[in-house]
C-alpha cells in the first residue's frame, strides 16, 4: 500500500466514524491541541469534530497539509475569535526530505518533476547544514502552486488542478532556524524548523534541494509546536468520540496569551 491508498484510508476511517448521537451539545469555550493524522486535511478533522460536539462555531489554528502530522489547534465558540492570535504563534516542525528528486507539490503526495538524480558526492552533512542556514532570517519565498494561497480570489491549487498557468508573487517570511539533525542514508535526512506564520516547510526544503542542484521533497513533516502548545499535549483524533472526551481535553481561553 503506497503513500495515498494509506492516507486515503486514514482518510475514509476518520470522516466514515460515525460517533453515537450525543444528547450533549459542547457549550464551553476553550482550545483542544489535535494530533492530526496523515490523510486529512485540517476541515476534515473540523468536521469530525463538529459531529461529535455539535458545537455552535469551530474552527482550527493554523492549516496543515494533508500528508503532514501534529500540532493542529481547534478552537471551540468563544475561541474562535482567537484564531488570529492562535495563528501568530511561532511553529516548530520536524521531519525527513529525500535527496536527489523534485515533486510538482513540493511533497510525496505529487508527482515527480524529474528521474531520480545521483547524490553529488560532495554534498555532505555539512554542506547541507551551510545550505540549510543560508534560509534563515527574513527570505523571500514564493508558495507552492499547491496552497490555498488565493490569486484573484482563487486558491492557486485550483489553477494548478485546472492545468493553468497563473504568476505566485513571492513574499516576506521569517525562518527563525532551518538546521539539517542528521543524514539517514545517502538520500533521507532529518530536519527541523522554526518558524513565524506564513512559511511553507515543504518549499524551505525543494528550495534547498535547488541549491544542492539534485533537487529534494519533503517526506514527512510532523508540527510539533504551535504558540504555546506541544506535541506532548496534542489528543489523537480517534480518542475522542464523545463530548466528554472533549471537555476532558480542553483548555482555557487564557491559554492562548
Amino acid at each position: 500500500m503506497n503513500f495515498h491508498q494509506r492516507a486515503e484510508a486514514a482518510a475514509a476511517s476518520e470522516l466514515e466514524r460515525k460517533p453515537e448521537r450525543n444528547r450533549e451539545r459542547l457549550e464551553e469555550s476553550g482550545i483542544l491541541v489535535v494530533d492530526k493524522p496523515a490523510g486529512l486535511t485540517s476541515m476534515d478533522v473540523i468536521r469530525v469534530l463538529r459531529r461529535v460536539t455539535g458545537a455552535r462555531k469551530i474552527g482550527h489554528g493554523g492549516t496543515l497539509d494533508p500528508f503532514a502530522t501534529g500540532v493542529l489547534p481547534i478552537l471551540f465558540n468563544h475561541a474562535t475569535k482567537l484564531s488570529a492570535q492562535v495563528m501568530d504563534g511561532i511553529k516548530e516542525y520536524e521531519g525527513i526530505f529525500l535527496l536527489g528528486i523534485s515533486y510538482d507539490t513540493q511533497d510525496i503526495t505529487g508527482q515527480p518533476l524529474h528521474e531520480p538524480k545521483p547524490i553529488p558526492p560532495e554534498l555532505d552533512l555539512e554542506k547541507l547544514q551551510t545550505f540549510a542556514k543560508s534560509f534563515e532570517g527574513t527570505i523571500s519565498q514564493t508558495p507552492p502552486i499547491y496552497s490555498a494561497v488565493k490569486k484573484n480570489g482563487r486558491p492557486l491549487y485550483d489553477y494548478a488542478r485546472a492545468g493553468e498557468s497563473v504568476d505566485v508573487e513571492s513574499r516576506r517570511v521569517f525562518v527563525e532556524s532551518f538546521r539539517i539533525l542528521e543524514r539517514c542514508d545517502e538520500r533521507r535526512v532529518r530536519f527541523y524548523v522554526r518558524s513565524q506564520k506564513g512559511v511553507y516547510v515543504r518549499t524551505l526544503v525543494h528550495d534547498l534541494g535547488q541549491l544542492a542542484g539534485c533537487g529534494a521533497v519533503v517526506e514527512s513533516l510532523q508540527r510539533t509546536q504551535t504558540g504555546r502548545y506541544h506535541i506532548d499535549e496534542a489528543v489523537h483524533l480517534s480518542t475522542l468520540k464523545y463530548v466528554s472526551d472533549i471537555k476532558s481535553h480542553l483548555k482555557p481561553l487564557t491559554s492562548v496569551g
